[in-house]
C-alpha cells in the first residue's frame, strides 16, 4: 500500500494549479477565492514536491497536513 501525505498550497494566481497537477499531486479541492488548494502526494515524493513548489514565484506558502492519512481497508 502506498502511504500518502496531505498538502495545502496557498497561491497568488490560479495558473499554478496545472503545474501542481503535473507534479503528480492529486488535487482534491481548489478555492480560487481564498487562493488555496488541498491535495495529497505519495509520502516518498513529498520532499521533492515541496522543494520544487517552494521555489515557484506563484506559491505563497505550503503546509503539510496535520491529519495523518489512515490506511483504509475496503473489505466486503
Amino acid at each position: 500500500m502506498v502511504r500518502r501525505k496531505g498538502i495545502i498550497i496557498y497561491f497568488r494566481n490560479a495558473k499554478i494549479v496545472n503545474k501542481v497537477r503535473s507534479l503528480d499531486v492529486n488535487v482534491t479541492y481548489v478555492n480560487e477565492g481564498m487562493r488555496y488548494l488541498m491535495g495529497y502526494v505519495d509520502e516518498s515524493r513529498f520532499d521533492d514536491v515541496y522543494n520544487t513548489l517552494k521555489k515557484h514565484r506563484l506559491v505563497k506558502k505550503i503546509e503539510a497536513s496535520k491529519v495523518g492519512m489512515e490506511e483504509l481497508n475496503f473489505s466486503i
